[in-house]
This record gives C-alpha cells, sequence and structure tokens, in this order.
C-alpha cells in the first residue's frame, strides 16, 4: 500500500470555504485543489491512501474543508488539522477538531511573523492537549528549533511527532551533513518521525549532496519504519503528483524493498492505523 502524507486541498468554494492567506511563503503557494480533483489525482499516481494536511496557508486554523473532505471520504483519507497557539482557547479547538470533527493529528508551524518559539507557553499549552489525545504531532519548524524539539520528544514519549520537510536542512555540502546534525540528534527518540517531500528530494541532490548519501545515512540514524513520504502536493506544483512519486521511488531504489516499504505506506500506517 501507498501512502501520501502530505498533500493540501483548497477549495473553489470561497463562499462555503472562505480563505484567510497567510502572509509570506505560507499563503504565496495557494490555489485551488478540490478534494474531487485530488482523488484524480492519486488514482493516476497509484496512490492508495492519503493524509490530508490542513492548508494553514490558505485557511489558518479553519479545517472545515479537511474535515468535511475526511468525513465524505473515510476510506481513503486521514485528516491533520492545524493550531494556532496564539489565537484564544487554541487548546479547547485541538479537541474540536479531533473528537467532535473527527481528525487524526494536529499540525503546528512555527513559521509565522514573528517565528513561534517551541517552547512558548502557549505552544506547551496546545501540545499538552495533543498528548492527552494521543494523537501525532506534525510539525513544520526551522532546524534550529530541533533542540527545543528533542525536550519536547523527551517531554512527551508517547507523542508521535513527525518532522515536516525534514525541518529543511541545507545539504548541498554532503557528507557527512554538518549543517544537518540537529536532525540526525533526534534519532536517538523512538517517537520522532521524519516526514520527506518533494523538496527535500530535491535538497539531497544539489549540490555535493546525492540521495543515495543522504538518505542512507537517514535510513542507518533513524531506521525506515520512522521514515513516511508526502509530495507537498499541490505546493509543490513543478511536477503533476504521480512524476512526484516517480521521483521519490527513483532517488530511493538503491534502498532494500522492505525499507522502501516500510517509507512508503508502513511507517504511515503507524501514525494513522485507520488508513488500514
Amino acid at each position: 500500500m501507498i501512502v501520501e502524507t502530505h498533500c493540501h486541498i483548497v477549495a473553489p468554494d470561497q463562499r462555503k470555504y472562505p480563505r484567510r492567506i497567510a502572509r509570506g511563503f505560507l499563503g504565496g503557494w495557494v490555489r485551488d485543489m478540490a478534494v474531487e480533483d485530488l482523488i484524480a489525482h492519486l488514482s493516476k499516481a497509484g496512490i492508495d491512501r492519503a493524509v490530508l494536511v490542513q492548508a494553514y496557508g490558505a485557511y489558518g486554523g479553519d479545517n472545515s474543508y479537511v474535515a468535511d473532505s475526511v468525513a465524505r471520504h473515510p476510506d481513503l483519507f486521514a485528516g491533520v488539522f492545524a493550531i494556532d497557539p496564539t489565537q484564544s482557547a487554541a487548546s479547547e479547538q485541538v479537541a474540536y477538531w479531533a473528537r467532535e470533527r473527527g481528525l487524526h493529528g494536529a499540525r503546528l508551524i512555527t513559521l509565522t511573523q514573528p517565528e513561534l518559539p517551541l517552547d512558548d507557553p502557549r505552544v506547551m499549552a496546545v501540545l499538552e492537549q495533543v498528548a492527552v489525545l494521543e494523537i501525532p504531532l506534525c510539525l513544520l519548524t526551522q532546524l534550529r528549533q530541533l533542540p527545543l524539539a528533542a525536550a519536547i520528544l523527551e517531554r512527551y514519549p508517547k507523542m508521535k511527532v513527525a518532522l515536516e520537510h525534514m525541518a529543511t536542512p541545507d545539504l548541498r555540502d554532503g557528507p557527512p551533513y554538518s549543517k544537518a546534525q540537529p536532525l540526525f540528534d533526534l534519532a536517538r527518540f523512538p517517537n520522532c518521525y521524519v516526514k520527506f517531500s518533494t523538496v527535500s528530494i530535491d535538497a539531497a541532490m544539489a549540490g555535493q549532496s546525492t540521495s543515495a548519501e543522504f538518505f542512507g545515512r537517514l535510513v542507518d540514524s533513524f531506521g525506515a519504519n520512522r521514515l513516511i513520504w508526502g509530495s507537498n502536493f499541490p505546493a509543490t506544483y513543478d511536477r503533476t503528483l504521480k512524476e512526484q512519486l516517480e521521483l521519490a521511488r527513483a532517488q530511493l531504489a538503491f534502498l532494500s524493498s522492505e525499507d522502501q516499504r516500510w517509507i512508503f505506506g508502513e511507517s504511515a500506517l503507524t501514525l494513522w492505523p485507520s488508513l488500514r
């Protein structure tokens, strides 16, 4: 089974689902991607299941379109809702989207303006609720915040945390990837998962780096059972979804078939077992 763990939907119907476009690059990619169109892309690519990750750049913390889409297609999708810890009643919103709307994970984004520190008390209040609900956390943050992520992983050992885009390390210098060391330092936490995307693969192919060298070390450090693939479609739109899956499979073809089975499916099913 192939599971796409990082795709976004944006409703063409802006009356029913009004947009709240984020400033900067978080909102710069936003384009229409109806859930019906995404389903067609998934079918063409040969992808069996997908995780709808809230398009924070389009809607902020209003996760209505993701929730409605998951409710309509529960056998195909799991849904990850976004929470803005700076908003009032953010902790209560975690419970609402998980318990009342049936979504399967939370998304925390620190790449706001100004940047939100991971040790901010408002963040910690949200994380407490995520831990209580025993749902995965998808974390979009900068590499420099990963030492603070270590404290979270240690404080909440039962909370599975997936680092979106691998926290976007600079890989151009190639081995030994000293600039990416904060990422490798988190391998000691068994609840830390690494979500890589087309953005990550492009980074691993730039400069002195190669996919085999970087992902080989990543597998050696974390194990294939803690690596998960997600395209970032349609935020990454220079290739079709089918082409992005083909790129990922080609660049990781050096790995064993068992490792690839985990990376392209089984690891995701560990975080989102409802997709089975």
